[in-house]
Formats: C-alpha cells, structure tokens, sequence
C-alpha cells in the first residue's frame, strides 16, 4: 500500500508542474476564441458568451482532473483490496501450516499406533474445519474394511457406520478409487444406505486421504464436510501432507513394536527349559507372528558333520524336496557363510522360489544364529510380498536371531499360551506401575518430606490440608494395587462363565469407585476358549481402569452379546464386549500418555485372537469402545 500511495502522489506532483500551462494554454485558447467570436456576435451578448466560454473550459479542465484522480484512486482501493486479501490467505496458510507442524511434531513423537490413529482421526476436524472423521484400514486377510476409530462423529452416526463396514464392505472398493472426493449422494460405499442420516446431520460431502505405504494403499482418513464441493484444494492437500506423515509413522510405529514385542516375547522364552522342538517351533511362531508373514523356518546346522540335522518351517511345503523348502535351506546357508543377515527385497530372479503352483514367493530374509561365537544354525522368513524386508531391517534380523540363538542354546523355552499370557501382564503391570503406582508413591513422598517442613515451621493449617491430599493420594495407590492385584486373579474358570465373572467384576468395581455400573449380558452366550475369554475379561477391566483414571464419569455401561459375524459370506457369529461412559471423552489440549497405554493393550489383545477393535470418543461426549471376536477364534 505504501508503494502504490507514493506512486499516486508522484503523479499528483508532476500534474501540479503540468497544471499552470494548461491553464495559460487554456486562457489563450479562450481568448483567441473571443477575438474570433465577439466580432460576430451583437454587443448586448458579448458578456454571456464571455462567461459561457469560461464556465466550458474551466468545466472541462476539473472534469477532466477529478476523472483522472478517481481512477487513480479506485485503482489504489483495488490494489490495496487485493494485498489485504492477499495477507489474510497468506495469514491463513500460515495459521495451517503451524498446525500442521505441531500435528506433524505430535506424530513424529507417538508412542504407539492407538495414538497415531487418534491423531489421524483428529486432523480433518483441526486443519479443514471437518465435521467429523474416521480412519478406516484394509484388512487383507478377510478382504474387507476395518472402522479403527472414529473421531466428531454423532452417537447415532457412528453406530450406523460401524453396523456399515461390519457388514462388509471390499477392501478392493476403497483401495482401488480414485474419485477420493465425493457428495453424500454418490454410490461411494461409506455413504451407501446413510443418505438420509449424513444430510440431517449436516454431512454433504466425503474426502478419503489415503495411507499409503509402499505405492499400496493401507487405509483411508475419511473426513466429512458439511459444503457439497468439500473444503478447498490447498486444505486438501495440507490433508494429504499429513497423511503422508501418519502413514510413515504408523510403519515406523509398527516396526518398532513387532521389534519390541518379538524381541521381548523370544528372550522371555529362555526363562523355561523344554523341549528343543517345541522351542523351536514357538520361536518360529513368535518371529514370524511378530512381522506378519506365514512362512518360514529355522534350520540347525552340525558343524562337526557339516549338515543341517534339524529344523522346523511353516508354509515352505510338506517335505524338504519341495522347492519353497530348498529356498529355504539356499537362503540359510548363504546367511551361514556370511555370518551375517541376507535380505532379498524381489525374489524374480530365483527360480526355485516359483516353481510350483499358487502363489509366489517375493521377498526372503535369513539371518544366522549364533550364540558364544558358535553358528547354531540360521533363521530364515519369505514373504508373497515383494519388498516386505528391506537392508534397513537388518538390525532387527540380527536382533531377533540373537534372542533365538541363546533360547535354542540355553534350551529354555515355555510353549504354554497361558505362560505368554502372564508374560504379558508382567509387562502391562510393569508399564501401569510406572505410569501409576510409582508416579504416585514418588510424590507421596516428596510431599511426606515437604510436611515433615511444615511441621519443622508449626503452619499446622497447611500441614492439614497436605494430609488431607496425601490421604488421597493414598486412596488412589491402593485402588492402582487392587486393580494390579484383580488383574493376575482374573480367570474364567470353565468355558461359558465369561458373563458370570464379568458381573463378579463390575459388582466389584461399582464398589470400589462408586461409579454406577449398567451390565448386560445375553442369556444365552456362545462360549470361547477359556484363553480368549480371559483376554477379554482383561480388556474390561482396562476399560473400566481407563473409566475410572481419566473419564471423569458419573455411569458405565458394559454390554456382552452374541451378534452376527461380520465377515463376508455372513455366516459364524462373534462374541461382543462394549464399554461406553458418559466422560469427557479425551480431550486434545491435555496429556494424553497414561490411557494409551491401555488402549494400545486391548488393541493387541483383540488382534490377537483375531477380532476387531474400534474406539469412538469426542471431547465432552464420553468414549466407547467394542471389542468383537470370531468365536470360532483358537486358543
């Protein structure tokens, strides 16, 4: 604006030198005009047309001046319009782009997937003014679509929704559009049957950001928008830089935790001698488990006789002739005589690994056992997808084979489900007594020390108000003990009396908090092994420790039932866990490290017997969450 004023006043100025011989020209012109006229006109008008010729010319000249200065001005107000705009959009694209940034930082920094997926759910709503979101992945087993968290969406909605995608809705559909913005009257599957619901509730467009790893589509961010042409282009793609963030934290994420979980579940395995071959076979199941793939072995090697004498694989055939097999033993004698990782990110050029019919083998990694500088054999994993191991993940090959080295030395091994499950709640124990118990017992007593001072001082009055909080305090450590303590002797002691001992434990918990707790439980239910009934008594009683730490609630409702599978083809059944609470939902300004962790568990603990586990929470308006499980599901 500055620039523009000063060229107008430039002009101004070189008109005000122009002006005085214009008007010298003008008068001459003027008084030409009069010796030209007067002489043709009679006496008695001379005066008029005097006056006549000077009222047109110094008419002429001010219109001329103020026409020139108004559009000069307006010329002005349009450039000053235009850079104001401009500043606001710039303003604006600023304000995004720190949000973005902070919700960039915030995902770089997550400790786990559930908090990944939160942030995931919550940026639509933060950066585009979004009604609501969900994410939603692709689960490649059932070929199907997972609701993994919901995020502003209405109680009503999101039940409708979730009722949507567990009746089955094709990976394929959503993996392969590319129409990624749509109106709520499209064919787009996540609108399909909800038309009415979505524009009642100001719902008139989707846009899918997708989460992507690899080129291949994992998942979608499904945010919905109450304009019909969707929020615009640059919020967008402000969206997809975060997806793009959230999808290479979520592998970086994963990574870490099949590392953590694999190496942590295979050292643990040396606690217990057993058998060589079932050892063998739980380090197979656990490292193949743990990154995901089916097929495998791991070959022992006699060096005195320069053989591989013993091995256990999975999906590599039914014998040592067949070729998947050979690879196998190729794979692990490489890593052998290297004595280090071999990782093949495509196998396209080793012809043994395609020779037979189905499906292809892609990628390989073998990494050689050894223990106390004595090779003991080699582990090897093929995966149908190529480029699933990478050269970056030979740290973590090393790693893995280390632990296996020392358990297949040492012998020691526990094949027992029951034994992993208590390994299991050593470590979430561990983890909840450092986030808790330890936390609260540290500063009770630095408060014990600040009121040994007081005391020192004789201010009695603020010594009574310290106790009064250090009694508290007390009371929360001994409900951390009872929970921890509840925790190892949760069981179900026969199958089908899942619903007797959830009730035991919500009797129990009302209690205790006084939080007023709704059960149900179908008359009738179908029972699970007694392994997968536990783990779901566990994942309620972490929601109902979730409920009583951070939810601020008045009421808990806790719902098992028997419900329809929702698998594709419809047939099977699936057993049901709710707990909802009428909290404050989680709100994103607070810490948020404590409930992660729980969160994060029951996630593991449903996917692990093979269910699903959606979480739906909005500041101000509680969080439930369900846990479903195939019942078909093994021990």
């Amino acid at each position: 604006p500055e620039k523009k004023s000063h060229t107008l006043y430039q002009r101004v100025t070189r008109l005000r030198g122009i002006v005085p011989f214009v008007i010298l020209a003008l008068a001459a012109l003027h008084q030409l005009a009069l010796q030209v006229l007067l002489p043709r006109v009679p006496a008695r008008y001379h005066p008029w047309l005097a006056v006549a010729l000077y009222g047109f010319s110094g008419t002429l000249v001010v219109w001329m001046a103020l026409g020139w200065l108004a559009r000069n001005v307006a010329h002005q107000e349009q450039t000053e319009a235009e850079l104001r705009l401009a500043y606001e959009r710039l303003a604006e694209t600023h304000r995004q782009l720190l949000a973005v940034h902070d919700i960039g930082h915030e995902i770089a920094s997550a400790a786990d997937i559930q908090q990944v997926l939160e942030l995931a759910a919550r940026a639509p709503t933060h950066l585009a003014g979004a009604l609501g979101s969900a994410v939603v992945t692709f689960d490649e087993e059932r070929d199907r679509l997972n609701l993994d968290i919901a995020w502003g969406l209405s109680d009503s909605y999101l039940r409708r929704l979730r009722q949507r995608v567990e009746a089955g809705i094709p990976a394929e559909r959503c993996r392969a559009c590319q129409s990624l913005t749509t109106h709520v009257s499209s064919d787009c599957p996540l609108f399909q049957g909800m038309q009415d619901l979505a524009r009642a509730e100001g719902i008139h467009s989707l846009v899918c950001l997708p989460i992507t790893r690899e080129q291949k589509r994992e998942g979608i961010i499904s945010a919905y928008f109450p304009s019909p042409e969707g929020p615009p282009e640059e919020q967008v793609q402000l969206l997809n830089i975060v997806a793009t963030e959230i999808a290479a934290t979520l592998e970086g994420v994963r990574l870490r935790t099949q590392q953590m979980a694999t190496i942590y579940a295979v050292e643990n395995l040396t606690q217990v001698r057993q058998d060589l071959d079932e050892l063998l076979e739980q380090v197979l199941e656990t490292t193949l488990s743990g990154w995901g793939v089916q097929r495998g072995a791991i070959l022992l090697y006699d060096e005195a006789e320069a053989t591989w004498h013993r091995w256990v694989q999975r999906g590599l055939g039914d014998g040592p002739d067949h070729p998947h097999f050979g690879l196998a033993l190729n794979l692990a004698q490489e890593a052998r005589q290297a004595g280090r990782p071999v990782v093949i990110s495509d196998l396209a050029e080793r012809p043994e690994a395609n020779r037979t019919a189905g499906e292809a083998l892609r990628s390989a990694a073998a990494a050689p056992l050894v223990s106390g500088g004595q090779q003991l054999g080699a582990l090897v994993m093929v995966a149908s997808r190529p480029d699933l191991f990478r050269p970056r993940h030979v740290p973590f090959f090393s790693a893995i084979a280390h632990q296996a080295a020392l358990a297949i030395s040492n012998a020691q091994l526990h094949a027992q489900v029951q034994q992993m499950a208590v390994l299991e709640e050593r470590y979430r124990l561990s983890r909840e007594m450092h986030d808790g118990l330890a936390q609260t017992l540290s500063a009770l007593g630095w408060q014990l020390d600040h009121l040994k001072m007081l005391l020192d001082k004789g201010d009695l009055e603020t010594v009574t108000q310290e106790l009064a909080d250090a009694r508290q305090m007390m009371r929360e450590a001994y409900m951390d003990v009872r929970e921890a303590i509840d925790g190892l002797r949760l069981a179900v002691d026969h199958p089908g009396r899942l619903a007797a001992a959830l009730a035991e434990y919500v009797a129990d918990f009302q209690n205790r908090t006084g939080i007023t707790v709704h059960f149900e439980a179908d008359d009738e239910l179908d029972s699970l092994p007694p392994e997968a009934e536990l783990q779901l008594l566990r994942i309620a009683q972490e929601g109902l420790t979730n409920v009583r730490k951070h939810a601020g609630a008045h009421q808990v409702w806790v719902r098992l039932q028997t419900v329809p599978s929702s698998r594709p083809g419809g047939g099977g059944r699936q057993l049901e866990l709710t707990v909802a609470d009428d909290g404050q939902g989680f709100d994103p300004h607070l810490p948020r490290n404590r409930h992660h962790v729980g969160l994060a568990s029951m996630r593991e603990r449903v996917q692990s017997l093979g269910g699903s586990f959606t979480l739906a929470t909005s500041p101000g308006q509680g969080t439930r969450i369900t846990a479903s499980v195939p019942l078909e599901v093994e021990a």
